[in-house]
């Protein structure tokens, strides 16, 4: 049973201060307060009843106001962001109160032992420092009136010497155990978020050590496939691609065209201009290529100066026309490297088939076949593969 109102009261605590703009400390300390209201309004209610009917005005007043202070503060700490003046107001209702009562004592002065309600509420509200000065308070109002009893109402009740000390004593070792369990609240509490800010920050590490290990990763599958000058396939990710393709398109009956293309005289390039100067060619190259295909075709690297092209669902009459086109916009392309103007032509394998014909290693042989034809009749020109070669 206790089990369930505890999860009830945490239940509407939660939905409560949802919205409220306070910090986690502060909700804390407003749980506290709906604790000691829940305990206090009938508490307090059923004592100014009480009171009234025995004609104690004076502490009806003071009852009745502390509940109506701890419910209207309850309403206030909702939408405000700070709340010590509303813990301070009902506190000092509330040690109004109980001054009070220790003055008069009441029957057999039992309305004194309210006093050790005091510094539990006092220090759970407002904290262990104020807790306690708030606290002491009483002890010095109760050694005052235990002195001057009629200093303020002469009907007091006649308290002895030895209760008198061990009320004192009591009070005070109360006091020190309530601001003893505050000050542990706390101390934990910030031991706690230094806690949760090093898993926070150890858990930030991680995730950015993570995705650091993501990228990595990515960059080097990248890296795997892409050719890291021109950018494009390399040969083993351009033939994986084909073969994909191939074995997506083998059964829809449309031809495929395969090129094989290489960079005619490279070597001369190479050594009369040195190695930048081929590199700057090889990319001026693939940048006509991919220029002259499709998006969706696949085109890489193969060797030093040897280039791959699957051309999708296209013919060889298709295929034939584009590498022509290719073929002349590099023959016409100058490409300047530290003042001298370069040029360079490419010779051209074309195997055209039909799926499933053959395989990709086969189609391969067929277009590079077409490419010695093409470099052996002279070079810079396109040839088509022939059983005849």
């Amino acid at each position: 049973m206790l089990a369930k109102l505890l999860i009830w009261f945490n239940d509407k605590f939660d939905r409560f201060t949802d919205s409220a703009p306070i910090s986690q400390e502060e909700k804390t300390r407003l749980q506290h307060y709906m604790i000691f209201m829940i305990l206090g309004i009938p508490t307090m209610l059923s004592f100014g009843v009480i009171n009234l009917v025995q004609q104690q005005f004076f502490v009806s007043i003071f009852a009745f106001s502390t509940a109506a202070g701890l419910i209207g503060g309850l309403f206030l700490l909702k939408n405000i962001r700070n709340g010590e003046w509303i813990y301070r107001c009902n506190a000092f209702l509330y040690l109004c109160l109980i001054c009070y009562m220790i003055a008069i004592g009441g029957e057999d002065g039992s309305k004194l032992l309210w006093s050790y309600t005091l510094p539990l509420i006092c220090c759970f509200l407002l904290g262990t420092r104020e807790g306690g000065i708030w606290s002491s308070f009483v002890v010095i109002f109760a050694v005052f009136s235990f002195n001057q009893p009629h200093m303020f109402t002469d009907d007091v009740y006649a308290y002895s010497l030895s209760f008198k000390i061990r009320f004192i004593i009591t009070y005070i070792f109360c006091s020190i155990i309530s601001m003893w369990l505050e000050s542990s609240r706390h101390f934990f509490l910030d031991k706690s978020k230094a806690v949760s800010a090093e898993l926070v920050k150890e858990h930030t590490k991680l995730k950015e050590e993570i995705e650091f290990r993501k990228s990595l990763e990515q960059e080097l599958k990248r890296i795997a496939r892409v050719d890291p000058l021109t950018g494009i396939l390399n040969r083993g990710a351009f033939f994986l691609a084909a073969e994909k393709e191939w074995n997506k398109h083998v059964r829809n009956s449309k031809k495929m065209s395969f090129a094989v293309l290489d960079i005619d005289h490279f070597k001369i390039i190479n050594d009369k201009y040195g190695h930048p100067a081929g590199d700057q060619v090889l990319i001026n190259v693939v940048h006509s290529c991919v220029n002259s295909i499709r998006g969706f075709d696949i085109f890489g690297r193969i060797g030093g100066e040897e280039f791959a092209m699957l051309f999708t669902e296209t013919d060889l009459a298709e295929a034939k026309m584009v590498l022509e086109r290719l073929r002349e916009n590099v023959e016409n392309t100058i490409v300047e490297y530290e003042g001298e103007k370069l040029r360079c032509t490419i010779s051209i394998g074309l195997y055209c088939v039909m799926p499933p014909s053959d395989v990709i290693s086969g189609i391969f042989k067929k277009a590079d076949l077409a490419l010695y034809q093409a470099k052996v009749s002279g070079r810079n020109k396109v040839c088509v593969y022939s059983s005849d070669d």
